[in-house]
């Protein structure tokens, strides 16, 4: 493991004391952050941990409430403009690229060299490629970027960033969709950025990667920082422990005793893009649990599954009722009593635009329709009794689902499965981005399911609402299950370990 420390500089950014709160929420506590020039610096913690927040702030993105971000000794006014001026960059998660636009025109959009109106094409290809030949990548800058890879985009994105001549390069999580050898290559790209006096902020929940190129590491939990050191005076477990350190808070009075029963839902050697060959199983009034990092493939499998996304191999069957019967298509799987939640709810799950009641009836129609005709009234009881069931806020089914907040908005998603009766559920993110009150709402909605029979799986990265709702829980890393825990055994610090590469470590 060889690093640049010996190209290490002075300060270029810092972040003082930063606060920021949405709504009543405190994302960021007081968080105070340094970075040289020449140093790559991981930031990790949990998802939801704040670490995206205080890196949109020192992008200038979002603005702080209190708290200064300096650069070169200069306080930053806040404003993505001045940040992109004073040499900050960030690369985001997801990727913000035009697929039909060139991978020229990608890499120069909104910074295009023109001459009375027209661009330059000579000059903007020749820009483009000067920042792809900068970072190590060769790719046609006339190429559309619909056509390329996942990879190759990543590093488009990359090369974007690289071409405004930044002093520091923020990435967040930019392996989560890479293979392990891509994941190579941009390890050795970003060292050899640094090593050229750029300062990378680097975030990232994969321990190993932490320790191959990081110099220094701050970790962040719950909005503060619990600590910063440098690589060679800490352990991974030791950042496993600070990541997770909190005590685990489950309400026991609501922790289920499962009482499994048959299998209803078994997926044998599942292959599919980020999926590598997965055996699953769900049991009648059994929750199963998904847990893993962005990016593992979760949600590539459990689509996979359902038929959302085409399989390359393997084979899925339901039993219901003593019968059963193969899925091969998203239609054959909520044909035959299987319902899903999707991650993206506002994209996936809902029609934003139309009622409660009518995305209720999207999926109920045979329930609501006699010779083939839907009544008014039946809809509207129908729709009312689902959307009293699962607590909705206020309960008012001619309200369009677009005008409801997040976590009212999962609950029409799920009223409009409960009105199937499923024998099979898929819950992806469940409580992503939705209040406490509503997260919890949500929760008995999933016990409750489960106690009556439905069996249960669960893609989640809230950690301790994986332990909560999970009866037996499968870690997912880079496309396969790599450990299953059950009963005692699954706590936050052993999932973090099988999902971060690191060996088990003792609770």
């Amino acid at each position: 493991m060889t690093k640049a420390s010996s190209h290490i500089g002075e300060v270029i950014i810092e972040a003082r004391d930063i606060v920021k709160r949405f709504g009543g929420a405190l994302a960021v506590e007081n968080v105070s952050l340094a970075v040289r020039e020449g140093e790559i610096h991981a930031v990790v913690g949990e998802n939801g941990a704040g670490k995206s927040t205080l890196m949109r702030i020192l992008a200038g993105i979002i603005e702080q409430d209190s708290g200064q971000v300096v650069m070169n000794g200069t306080v930053l006014e806040t404003g993505a403009k001045n940040s992109l001026d004073a040499g900050i960059a960030l690369v985001h998660q997801e990727l913000s690229l035009v697929p039909e636009m060139t991978v020229a025109e990608n890499i120069m959009l909104g910074y295009a060299p023109t001459r009375v109106g027209f661009t330059k094409s000579q000059e903007l290809n020749a820009i483009a490629t000067s920042a792809l030949d900068e970072i190590g990548v060769s790719v046609d800058v006339n190429e559309r970027i619909s056509r390329l890879s996942v990879a190759l985009r990543q590093f488009v994105e990359i090369a974007r960033a690289v071409a405004r001549k930044p002093k520091v390069l923020i990435l967040d999580e930019p392996t989560a969709t890479l293979t392990p050898a891509e994941t190579d290559y941009l390890l050795d790209m970003l060292q050899r950025l640094a090593k050229n006096g750029m300062a990378i902020i680097y975030i990232s929940h994969r321990i190993p990667e932490v320790f191959r190129i990081c110099d220094s590491v701050t970790i962040v939990r719950d909005g503060q920082r619990v600590m910063e050191s440098s690589i060679e005076k800490t352990t991974p477990e030791q950042i496993v422990d600070q990541m997770v350190g909190r005590e685990l808070k489950l309400d026991l009075q609501t922790k289920r005793t499962a009482a499994a029963g048959d299998v209803v839902l078994s997926a044998q050697g599942i292959r599919a893009p980020g999926v590598e060959g997965i055996d699953l199983e769900v049991r009648a009034g059994e929750i199963v649990g998904l847990g893993g990092l962005v990016g593992a493939g979760r949600t590539e499998l459990v689509r996979a599954i359902i038929g959302a996304d085409n399989r390359t191999a393997g084979r899925v069957t339901i039993t219901r009722e003593g019968k059963t019967v193969a899925l091969t298509s998203y239609q054959s799987a909520v044909r035959n009593g299987v319902a899903y939640v999707p991650e993206e709810r506002r994209t996936d799950g809902l029609a934003l635009g139309m009622t409660v009641a009518e995305n209720i009836t999207l999926t109920n129609r045979k329930e609501l329709s006699r010779y083939g005709v839907q009544t008014r009234s039946k809809i509207a009881k129908f729709s009312q009794d689902l959307a009293d069931k699962v607590g909705l806020r206020p309960p008012e089914i001619r309200q369009e689902a677009g005008q409801y907040s997040g976590g009212n908005q999962q609950k029409i998603v799920i009223a409009k499965w409960l009105g199937r009766r499923p024998d099979f559920i898929v819950l992806d993110e469940p409580t992503r981005g939705v209040d406490v009150g509503a997260k919890a709402e949500i929760h008995r909605l999933v016990k409750e399911l489960a106690d009556a029979g439905t069996a249960v799986l669960v893609v989640s990265s809230d950690l301790p609402e994986l332990l909560e709702l999970s009866d037996v829980i499968h870690v997912v890393r880079d496309g396969k299950i790599t450990g299953t825990l059950h009963g005692a055994e699954a706590n936050e610090k052993s999932v973090m370990s099988l999902a971060a590469g690191e060996k088990m470590v003792d609770a």
